[in-house]
């Protein structure tokens, strides 16, 4: 079963496909807003746990040939919280980890399968190319670890996946797309507590520069 272009996801969820640029466009998020790119290799799960973060429900099939962006509204430590959620597509290899996706999201979300070796290494050329986009600030990042269900097909180790979990300083959780559901939303609620640390973070900093900067034209 594959999601369709504007399929509706839920009583609070919206769904869609097409052309990247237009839905792309950066515009600044408030505090109640989140935006999050799912990154990693093709077949890892990204559209499985995005559609089970958003609707509860599992669905193993997608059309990996197109990207999506969901909409989605929901209560997150008693406050309100839109989510964008971006379902990456991976194209040569790149794990969806291209310019305009790092430019346009708060924090990402990144994906590799415990039964692939090839999927863990490849996600660790993504984390050096979100550090250099970023300029090695500490951008809200969660590691997931998918298709823990698959035990007896396993090529990584859990110590090797909170080992670069530890390296980023970030949280890192193994679990099963088709069987965790509630890990799955623990694991985006996560991502989206760090983005708003973040942003306020942020905000603080530049509130005092400026605001310095403010004085000092006062003052002459």
């Amino acid at each position: 079963m594959s999601v369709g272009p504007e399929r509706n996801l839920g009583d609070n969820a919206t769904g869609g496909q097409g052309a990247l640029k237009p839905y792309l466009k950066r515009k600044k998020s408030s505090l109640g807003e989140t935006k999050i790119a799912v990154l990693g290799a093709e077949g890892v799960g990204k559209s499985a746990l995005s559609v089970r973060f958003i609707t509860k429900r599992f669905i193993g099939e997608y059309d990996q040939t197109a990207e999506s962006k969901y909409k989605y509204s929901t209560v997150v430590d008693g406050e309100q919280m839109a989510f964008e959620v971006l379902d990456t597509r991976s194209v040569n290899e790149d794990c969806g980890a291209r310019e305009d996706v790092m430019r346009w999201a708060d924090g990402y979300v990144l994906v590799y399968s415990i039964v692939s070796r090839k999927s863990f290494n490849l996600l660790q050329e993504v984390q050096k190319k979100v550090e250099e986009f970023k300029k090695g600030s500490n951008v809200p990042i969660v590691i997931l670890a998918n298709k823990a269900d698959l035990e007896h097909m396993r090529q990584v180790t859990s110590e090797e996946g909170q080992t670069f979990a530890i390296s980023l300083g970030c949280p890192f959780i193994e679990l099963s797309a088709s069987e965790d559901v509630s890990d799955v939303t623990d694991a985006f609620h996560a991502l989206c507590r760090d983005i708003v640390e973040y942003k306020r973070r942020s905000r603080t900093f530049f509130d005092r520069v400026f605001g310095a900067f403010g004085r000092e034209k006062v003052s002459s």
